[in-house]
């Protein structure tokens, strides 16, 4: 008799760019086949980048649902009702939320499930960031008192710590069922890169999302001052789209050392060309991209922030204070006097990542609480 699979939904925003959204495609792109997974957007986004993703899940037989094909603030509204439906017809055995968006959809459309007396069905959350509900703290509450016990992942230690405190905040109880389960990373492959590398200078690579999170806005002044000093010495390469592109355009057009370019599927794979990687996050989760970095022996130049820091060496020499200009500034500092032993720093950095962020623990994480 063949073993049923167990059916699970990962509910994410959108399939777009995004640390959250790469965590839930890698867990169905890699575990076990006793599991039937289906990834569950909001609403759908237009962008190059997510049509060749869509593209690739589709070539990879990989099950894939829009609950909403219009704007994102009406997927708030219409998703809660076709998740509904959806739970009804397909009858998944977990559901997997991950950020605030689908938790708050997920939390909507089991309030409707309560209200007439269907089962509950069971509920993974990962935690992906560090800052939670801090700008819809009334619909923060009405997402977490729906969610009694369920199994909570934190991405890092900050970020568990992130969930904890805001059950403290909304006077809710902190689920006994928690861990952490750091992201996990395969080692990156070499592949055919199009960047425009001037071999002549040091390269330094950006990639993301253009917006305050990630720290564009300071991004945008440090460069203008690194520039004044070493524009000679540095090519910065700045990857992604968001509320902060026309400010990188313009930034682009002032400075001749500046490449632009959209988001680039798969940059995993070819971020191995660059010398360093500058990460200004205010906060983060935990980052997928400098565990990459560090994994193709590209150096992190790294913020001071939550859910970053854990991703590289205690007292790492290429860590800077946002808030300082100066900070980041000595960094550069050092690199063009040559006061870093490079080739050292990229193999403990890569030391570092291989004994922290195994995707083979990462899978076996996930797929234990599934079995539960």
């Amino acid at each position: 008799m063949v073993k049923s699979k167990i059916k699970i939904y990962h509910l994410i925003t959108s399939i777009n760019l995004g640390g959250a959204e790469n965590v839930a495609i890698n867990l169905v792109e890699n575990s076990p086949d006793n599991f039937e997974f289906v990834i569950i957007e909001l609403f759908n986004t237009k962008s190059s980048y997510a049509l060749s993703l869509r593209e690739d899940l589709k070539n990879k037989n990989i099950r894939f649902k829009t609950l909403f094909k219009g704007s994102k603030r009406l997927s708030l509204l219409v998703a809660p009702i076709k998740l509904f439906l959806l739970l009804l017809k397909e009858k998944p055995a977990i559901i997997h939320s991950h950020t605030d968006l689908p938790d708050f959809v997920l939390a909507s459309t089991l309030k409707l499930r309560k209200l007439i007396g269907l089962k509950q069905i069971k509920i993974v959350r990962t935690i992906h960031n560090t800052q939670l509900w801090s700008t819809h703290n009334r619909i923060g509450k009405f997402t977490e008192s729906t969610f009694i016990d369920d199994c909570i992942v934190g991405v890092s230690e900050a970020s568990l710590e992130a969930y904890i405190q805001l059950r403290k905040k909304y006077k809710l109880p902190i689920s006994i069922n928690k861990n952490v389960i750091y992201n996990g990373c395969k080692i990156p492959s070499k592949g055919i890169s199009d960047f425009k590398i001037k071999k002549e200078k040091f390269n330094i690579l950006f990639c993301g999302r253009f917006e305050y999170q990630k720290g564009i806005d300071i991004l945008i002044e440090r460069i203008k001052e690194i520039n004044s000093r070493y524009k000679e010495n540095f090519e910065f390469h700045i990857v992604g789209n968001g509320t902060y592109y026309n400010e990188i355009v313009s930034l682009s057009k002032e400075q001749n050392n500046i490449q632009l370019y959209n988001a680039i599927p798969n940059i995993a794979n070819k971020m191995h060309v660059f010398d360093f990687m500058i990460m200004p996050s205010r906060f983060e989760g935990l980052v997928l991209t400098s565990i990459e970095a560090s994994f193709s022996k590209v150096l992190v130049i790294a913020a001071k922030a939550p859910g970053l820091s854990e991703t590289l060496p205690k007292d790492w020499p290429l860590n800077f204070n946002l808030k300082e200009s100066s900070s980041l500034l000595t960094i550069f500092d050092n690199i063009v006097a040559k006061n870093y032993n490079l080739d050292e720093m990229k193999e403990e950095a890569f030391d570092y990542a291989e004994e922290n962020f195994s995707f083979d623990i990462m899978l076996k994480g996930y797929n234990s609480i599934y079995l539960k």
